[in-house]
C-alpha cells in the first residue's frame, strides 16, 4: 500500500508543479529554473523517501530495469546532439578550449576523490571505479542556464551572446569526456581480476554500443510506414537498455554511443525518433529525479562531506582557473569566444553524470555506490542553486567590460592604430 501513495504524491506533485496558473508563483519562489532541469522533483523524491522510508530498498530493486531503460532514454537524448556534419565547422581552437575546463575538473575531483576513497579503506578499484564517476560528473555542466540567459536581457548584448554561445558549446561537448570515462568505470565494477577481462568489456560495450547504432539504422530503413519505423527505433532502445543491464554497464552511455553512431549515418532515418525522444525527455528526467531521491534516504558515511567539498567548491575553481588560462577570441567563427571568468557558466552539472550516478548505485548496490550517488545528486542540486547567481556574475562582469571599452579615449582604444589615417587629416603619399 505505501508504494501506491508514495506514486500518488509524486503524481499530484508533478500535476501542480506543472500547472499553469502556478508559473507566477514559481517566479516568485524562484524555483523555476530548479523545475525546469528536474531538481525540484529530485527534492521531492527526498521528501517521499522520508515519508516512506521503510519501502526503499525494495523499490531500488523493484524499478532496476525502469531505470536502466529511462537512463538510457536521457542518454540517448544526449548522444543524438553529436552530429558530425555541424561540429565539423568548429575551429580546432573551438575544441580545445571548450574541453579543457572539462578535462581539468575531471582529473582534479577525480584525483580527489580516489584519494580519498582510499583513505577510508576502500579497495583500490572499486575505488578508481567511483573515482571515473566522479571525475566524469564533475566533467559535465548543463546547457540549459546558457540557453535560456540568452533569450533574457541580460543576454541580449553582443558580448554576452558570443560569451553565452561559448558556455552552451563546451556544455553540449563535455559528455564526451563523462562517456569516455564511464566506460572505464563500469568495467571495473566486475570481479575479473585480469586487466585483460576489464578491457575485453570495455571493448565491448563500445563496438556493442556502435553494432547497437548500426541496427537501429538498418530497421529505421526499407518499406515501412512511419509509425513502424517509429515502433522500431522505441524497440531497439529498450533493446539497447536491456543490453547494458543484462552485461552491468551504462545504459546511458551505451545509449549515448549508439545515438552518435545513429545520427553521423547517411540520411534522415532517425529525424522521428530524435523527435520522439525529445518530447519525452523531460518526463523522463521527472521520474528518474523521484527515483534517485528515494534512493538517497539512509545512513551515510562521514566520507560524504570531503567528497561533496570536492564536488562543489573544487570543480568550480578548477574549472574557473582552467577557463581562465584558456580565455581567448575564437578565430574563424563570428560570435563565440571565451572571456574571463566564462567558466562561471558551466557550474550547473546537468542531468548525464546523475543518469550514470545512479545506474552505477543500481549496478553495484554497495555503500561506496550509494556514497557516490548521494554526493553526485547533492552536488547537483547545490550547483544548479549556484548556477544563475553565478551566471549572472559573469554577465554583468562581461556588460562592465564592454562599457569600459566603449568610454575609452579612442588614443587609448585597443583597437585604435595610431599609424592609420584620422579623419580631416591628408593621406600622406608613400
Amino acid at each position: 500500500m505505501l508504494p501506491a501513495v508514495a506514486i500518488a504524491i509524486a503524481v499530484i506533485a508533478v500535476a501542480v508543479l506543472y500547472w499553469r496558473p502556478l508559473r507566477r508563483v514559481h517566479g516568485t519562489l524562484g524555483i523555476r529554473h530548479l523545475i525546469g532541469t528536474g531538481h525540484a522533483f529530485l527534492l521531492l523524491g527526498v521528501v517521499i523517501g522520508l515519508g516512506f522510508g521503510q519501502f526503499e530498498g525494495r523499490l531500488a530493486d523493484d524499478l532496476g530495469p525502469i531505470t536502466g531503460f529511462v537512463a538510457a532514454w536521457i542518454g540517448f537524448a544526449a548522444g543524438m546532439r553529436f552530429n558530425g556534419r555541424v561540429l565539423r565547422t568548429l575551429p580546432r581552437r573551438a575544441w580545445t578550449t571548450a574541453l579543457w575546463p572539462a578535462f581539468g575538473a575531471a582529473i582534479v575531483v577525480g584525483a580527489a576523490s580516489f584519494g580519498l576513497l582510499l583513505a577510508v579503506g576502500t579497495p583500490p578499484r572499486e575505488a578508481l571505479a567511483a573515482s571515473l564517476v566522479f571525475g566524469g560528473a564533475a566533467a559535465v555542466s548543463g546547457p540549459t542556464l546558457a540557453s535560456v540567459a540568452r533569450t533574457r536581457r541580460a543576454g541580449r548584448s553582443t558580448e554576452a551572446r558570443s560569451s553565452l554561445r561559448m558556455i552552451e558549446l563546451s556544455a553540449g561537448l563535455d559528455d564526451l569526456v563523462l562517456l569516455a570515462l564511464t566506460l572505464g568505470a563500469f568495467t571495473l565494477v566486475r570481479g575479473e581480476p585480469e586487466p585483460l577481462a576489464h578491457l575485453g568489456f570495455m571493448a565491448l560495450s563500445l563496438f556493442g554500443a556502435v553494432g547497437l547504432g548500426l541496427v537501429t539504422w538498418l530497421f529505421l530503413g526499407g518499406r515501412a510506414t512511419q509509425d513502424e519505423r517509429l515502433l522500431l527505433g522505441l524497440g531497439m532502445l529498450v533493446f539497447t537498455a536491456g543490453f547494458a543491464n543484462w552485461l552491468h554497464l551504462s545504459p546511458a552511455t551505451v545509449a549515448a554511443i549508439a545515438a552518435i553512431v545513429l545520427v553521423n549515418l547517411p540520411g534522415e532515418r532517425g529525424a522521428l525518433l530524435f523527435g520522439a525522444v525529445r518530447r519525452v525527455e523531460r518526463s523522463a528526467v521527472v521520474i528518474l529525479m523521484i527515483v534517485i531521491g528515494v534512493s538517497l534516504v539512509g545512513e551515510l558515511t562521514w566520507v560524504f562531506a570531503p567528497l561533496l567539498v570536492a564536488m562543489v567548491p573544487l570543480r568550480l575553481l578548477a574549472k574557473l582557473w582552467i577557463g581562465d588560462l584558456v580565455a581567448r577570441p575564437i578565430p574563424g567563427i563570428l560570435g563565440l569566444s571565451a572571456r574571463p571568468g566564462w567558466a562561471l557558466g558551466l557550474t550547473p552539472q546537468g542531468t548525464l553524470g546523475l543518469m550514470i550516478a545512479v545506474t552505477f548505485y543500481d549496478v553495484w548496490h554497495d555503500p561506496v555506490a550509494r556514497v557516490v550517488l548521494a554526493v553526485i545528486a547533492t552536488a547537483s542540486l547545490i550547483n544548479e542553486i549556484l548556477g544563475p547567481w553565478l551566471l549572472l556574475r559573469h554577465l554583468r562582469e562581461v556588460a562592465v567590460s564592454a562599457d569600459r571599452v566603449r568610454r575609452q579615449p579612442a588614443d587609448d582604444h585597443p583597437l585604435h592604430d595610431a599609424s592609420a589615417p584620422q579623419p580631416g587629416t591628408p593621406e600622406v603619399p608613400r
